[in-house]
């Protein structure tokens, strides 16, 4: 999820991959933060693409970048039931590839509501969160929103590698798109 990122098209302009439709693409990068707004259509009903997201054990199949997804441990928190899941993710810019760890704690809040907080000790990111809203659209389409911001702890070229990170997320999103909705469309839940 946050190999995401991209100049995807400055503000708000809207383009079709295969027929998922980005309505709201954003990426920013500012002071080494990075924030992603994204608001698409896709092809699936809300329960399956809820479940697509949530699978943990093979969200390697969303975008080639993440070379390992899996599970780390389910506690309860505050009265939450958390997940903590981790990505191993392998990514180029330029001439340079580095692999990131991310681990987070997930919170399925309910609603087709997803939480997750990044955490520090055990990534390369400094911080970073992301909210998922998958939304019914209609019967056989639905909306995801999803916003995610994140301080990567690894080093990225000064200058170009903030644009060809943004470009490179661009490109993930609209393939980790294309691949939920092929898989939606394939494994449907009745």
């Amino acid at each position: 999820m946050w190999r995401l990122l991209t100049v995807l098209l400055l503000s708000g302009a809207s383009f079709i991959a295969s027929s998922a439709e980005i309505n709201v693409a954003s990426v920013t990068h500012h002071e080494g933060e990075y924030q992603v707004h994204l608001s698409v259509r896709v092809r699936g009903d809300k329960k399956t693409i809820y479940r697509i997201a949530t699978d943990y054990e093979q969200l390697a199949r969303l975008s080639d970048i993440i070379i390992e997804s899996g599970l780390i441990e389910r506690f309860d928190q505050d009265g939450n039931k958390i997940t903590r899941r981790k990505l191993l993710t392998k990514t180029c810019v330029l001439l340079f590839c580095f692999v990131a760890t991310l681990v987070e704690d997930v919170t399925e809040v309910g609603n087709g509501i997803i939480r997750t907080i990044i955490i520090p000790e055990v990534s390369n990111f400094i911080y970073g969160s992301a909210e998922w809203e998958i939304l019914v659209s209609d019967e056989s389409h639905s909306i995801i929103n999803f916003n995610r911001r994140f301080k990567p702890d690894f080093w990225i070229p000064p200058l170009v590698g903030p644009l060809f990170i943004k470009k490179m997320i661009l490109n993930k999103t609209q393939q980790a798109i294309e691949n939920i909705e092929t898989i939606a469309v394939s494994e449907q839940v009745q």
